[in-house]
């Protein structure tokens, strides 16, 4: 059983008949250096998720600027019909000139058109899964570097599709890290957990250890 702290977020975004969102966010401190954002135009649902290096309010206060940022540049994006490679991009270059040193974020953006098109990018975070009706899981890998560490970086978007009743998995590496009787969970531990309970973020989060850092799980399903 879990003795993570107690919820502190949770919402459920019926996006649309045929897209569902499930989104929780649990932090280890008062302040989270997670964010995720959702937004509806037109056929599809924009989608983020990511994480800012650190804990407590100094990873909070970049989430928060993040998170502003990103809901300005959906929307544009989501208007002008660019791809989440060209948002990460622009999200960059907002970063670059803010970020500490030591500092860094990570982040997948995507969306989902109710035909079941995915077009996602991922910079450096944890690799999305795709849960398909056979009962297979599988990892999207990265398509580009961390954000706010490079100047000359790129990221490139992928196409996928999703059939009605799959699901994609965003969550923030306080998930896979995790510990269970002292061994860290990773995706692979991530993965038989989704096998023997399903894509629901609130059934996932009973089956983690222990975690010192932020956890947050975001479910988009096609209905």
């Amino acid at each position: 059983m879990s003795t993570m702290p107690a919820l502190r977020r949770l919402t459920q975004l019926a996006t649309a008949d045929s897209i569902t969102v499930d989104a929780v966010s649990r932090p280890a401190r008062t302040f989270t250096g997670d964010f995720y954002f959702t937004h509806r135009h037109d056929d599809r649902v924009w989608l983020a998720l990511g994480d800012v290096a650190g804990k407590g309010l100094p990873a909070a206060i970049v989430m928060v600027m993040i998170q502003e940022e990103l809901e300005h540049r959906i929307a544009r994006c989501a208007e002008t019909k660019c791809d989440p490679a060209s948002t990460i991009t622009r999200l960059q270059e907002f970063l670059l000139p803010l970020m500490p040193r030591n500092r860094f974020a990570t982040a997948v953006i995507a969306h989902l058109r109710d035909d079941g098109t995915l077009t996602l990018a991922n910079g450096g975070h944890c690799p999305p899964l795709l849960v398909r009706n056979d009962g297979t899981i599988e990892e999207i890998p990265s398509t580009g570097p961390l954000l706010g560490i490079l100047k000359r970086a790129s990221w490139e978007s992928i196409t996928l599709h999703l059939d009605e009743g799959e699901s994609l998995i965003l969550y923030s590496d306080g998930v896979t890290e995790s510990a269970i009787d002292g061994e860290e969970l990773g995706v692979d531990g991530l993965r038989a957990i989704v096998r023997r309970v399903g894509a629901v973020p609130e059934a996932i989060l009973r089956e983690l250890g222990e975690t010192s850092d932020d956890v947050t799980l975001v479910v988009v399903r096609r209905n």
